[in-house]
C-alpha cells in the first residue's frame, strides 16, 4: 500500500524560482520554511503553485505577490547606510 503524502496549503511567497531536484524556500508570516526536494511541479500561474517534495503536497498561494514563483531574476538583499 502507497503512503499518502501530506497536503499542506499556505499563503506566502517563494525565495527563489522553484526547480526540480532542489528544496524550495518559503516565506511566509514572518518565518522561511526549506522543504525537502522537489519531484514534481504539477501547476503554475502567476498566483499560485502546486508541487511535490518527498514528504509533501504543497499548495502555495503566492497573492499579493504574482509571479514570485516564476521570476528568473536573482533575489539580492541590499545594505542600507
Amino acid at each position: 500500500m502507497k503512503k499518502q503524502k501530506k497536503e499542506i496549503y499556505m499563503n506566502g511567497s517563494l525565495l527563489r524560482p522553484i526547480a526540480i531536484g532542489q528544496s524550495a524556500l518559503i516565506q511566509t508570516d514572518g518565518k522561511v520554511y526549506h522543504t525537502s526536494r522537489v519531484q514534481a511541479i504539477h501547476e503554475q500561474t502567476e498566483e499560485s503553485i502546486l508541487f511535490e517534495t518527498l514528504n509533501s503536497l504543497y499548495h502555495l498561494s503566492m497573492l499579493p505577490f504574482p509571479l514570485a514563483a516564476i521570476s528568473p531574476l536573482p533575489v539580492r538583499l541590499a545594505a542600507c547606510a
